[in-house]
């Protein structure tokens, strides 16, 4: 009876492969077309340039009927550098989010640090809008990508694979054949690497999608730079004066910097200036002595 059953339950296995890839494909698509909509929530990209309190809309709506990965780069400038650090760090505790990775380089006066924080996505815009209040920002953008149709197309796939890994099983405790046995034992292997691939794949979107990215640069500056309060010939005319005052006296601090830090290369410069000048008047003192002397020596004659 068992070798009777056998080959009608591979039939079936067969048929359900065919059927959930079918299935598979059909979700795609469909998710695909629900994914047609406007283009906020496809996925939305905004830069900004100095103050981040208009952030825009609220898109947490979209998000609880999508999958969207999002990410924000922020350039920031302080002239408490210590303080700065600290409180970033501390707003993304505060957030519940974490340090990915962070790097430090310069000297004190011009350091410059870059940090990778993971912040959760419903906390995204609160935090995106604190460290717009709470540092100078210089340039700021963020953007989002739509991943539902992937991650759809996983969940349907992973569903099949767990039914066809149910059926292998169960025909493998009725088959009576080696080869049988071993035929099914390699088709289990291959099932159960594919839901661990599957696995492993869902669970990296779940940690894009539940966290979101920000990457920041914070810069320790003398003179934070100007920002544009609005974008009439008024304002861009006082951002330009602005910047060139402060161009200005950068100027002026780096000469006064680089003028004490090389005296002795200027000391030894104005040395041997002022040793050349000595030579060259003696030289001419003597050639116009000469000159002097030799008419005075015709005449004697």
């Amino acid at each position: 009876m068992k070798k009777r059953l056998f080959p009608l339950f591979l039939a079936l296995l067969l048929l359900l492969s065919a059927c959930g890839a079918g299935v598979g494909n059909s979700a795609s698509a469909a998710a695909g077309d629900s994914g047609s909509m406007p283009d906020a929530a496809n996925g939305w990209t905004e830069d900004a340039s100095a103050d981040t309190a208009e952030s825009g809309a609220d898109f947490s709506a979209v998000r609880k009927n999508a999958k969207l990965i999002l990410n924000a780069n922020l350039t920031l400038e302080t002239q408490d550098f210590d303080k700065a650090s600290a409180d970033i760090e501390k707003m993304a505790a505060d957030a519940g989010g974490y340090l990915e990775s962070s790097s430090l380089s310069g000297d004190a006066g011009s350091r410059h640090a870059s940090y990778v924080l993971r912040i959760p996505q419903e906390k995204f815009e609160a935090f995106y809008e604190q460290l717009g209040s709470s540092v100078h920002v210089v340039y700021s953008s963020r953007s989002s990508e739509d991943v539902t149709e992937q991650y759809t197309d996983i969940e349907t796939r992973l569903a099949t694979l767990t039914t066809k890994h149910e059926r292998l099983l169960a025909l493998l405790d009725q088959a009576d054949k080696m080869e049988d046995i071993i035929s099914l034992e390699n088709a289990l292997a291959d099932c159960e690497y594919e839901i661990d691939s599957l696995t492993g794949s869902k669970r990296h979107y779940d940690d894009l999608v539940g966290f979101s990215t920000f990457y920041v640069d914070l810069e320790e500056v003398q003179t934070l730079t100007a920002t544009p309060e609005g974008s009439g010939f008024g304002a861009q005319l006082t951002q330009a004066a602005k910047t060139g005052t402060r161009g200005l006296v950068d100027a002026v601090r780096a000469l006064i910097v680089g003028a004490v830090m090389f005296w002795p290369v200027l000391l030894l410069a104005a040395a041997g200036g002022g040793a050349v000048a000595v030579l060259r008047r003696r030289r001419r003192k003597a050639r116009e002595a000469e000159q002097t002397e030799i008419p005075t020596e015709k005449e004697e004659r």
